[in-house]
């Protein structure tokens, strides 16, 4: 009985939680802001599937995988569809753009771990994403090079790589190191489809 009585003061309180975390958060230009409403059903929404046991936690993601500080200071970019396990076409201050992720590299269509990684690419991306530049800007073939975060600033790249579906990028980046090391871990553990099941790699 006391359970059932506290329910909606629970969902309430975690509603109340992130709207004010996320509700700041707006593209460049303001124009696709992220509504208080449309974060408040979705908290409410998840809330209520924990509280029923119908959603299962994600499981605990690696150690050393990192988030950005600020998240409510980066770009807000709105997700239209996942290409593979290291790009994105998004809508960025109202212009359409492909994002090759800066940090990472998957595996190519007809190459073993494609599905793989862009599931979880799915996954962690969902409907929006906040971007981060670095030293370069576009690569050869003019996509928008950027490390990819979810909207609580957790790193795409960073959970990929961790979780044994890319590749560290090597050549430069200001999170090169970390996701080196990240990749590393993974390899040593023998984690996903990249490094689990025998695969070598390369």
């Amino acid at each position: 009985m006391l359970f059932t009585l506290s329910l909606p003061v629970i969902l309430l309180a975690l509603t109340g939680l992130l709207v004010a975390l996320l509700a700041p958060i707006r593209t460049g230009d303001g124009s696709e802001e992220l509504t208080q409403q449309d974060v408040a059903a979705t908290a409410t929404a998840l809330a209520e599937e924990y509280a029923d046991g119908s959603a299962d936690r994600p499981p605990p993601l690696p150690a050393g995988v990192f988030r950005h500080p600020q998240p409510e200071h980066l770009p807000l970019a709105i997700v239209m569809e996942v290409v593979d396990g290291d790009t994105i076409e998004v809508r960025l201050e109202g212009e359409p753009e492909t994002v090759r992720y800066y940090g990472i590299d998957t595996p190519e269509r007809q190459e073993p771990c494609y599905e793989e990684a862009k599931k979880r690419n799915e996954e962690l991306a969902g409907r929006h994403v906040l971007l981060v530049p670095d030293a370069r800007d576009r690569d050869d073939g003019g996509r928008l090079l950027r490390y990819v975060f979810t909207l609580d600033g957790l790193s795409i790249d960073a959970v990929l790589v961790a979780e044994g579906f890319a590749r560290a990028w090597t050549r430069d980046g200001h999170y090169r190191d970390a996701l080196v090391a990240l990749e590393e871990e993974a390899q040593h553990e023998g984690r996903g489809c990249l490094w689990g099941d025998g695969e070598e790699g390369g």
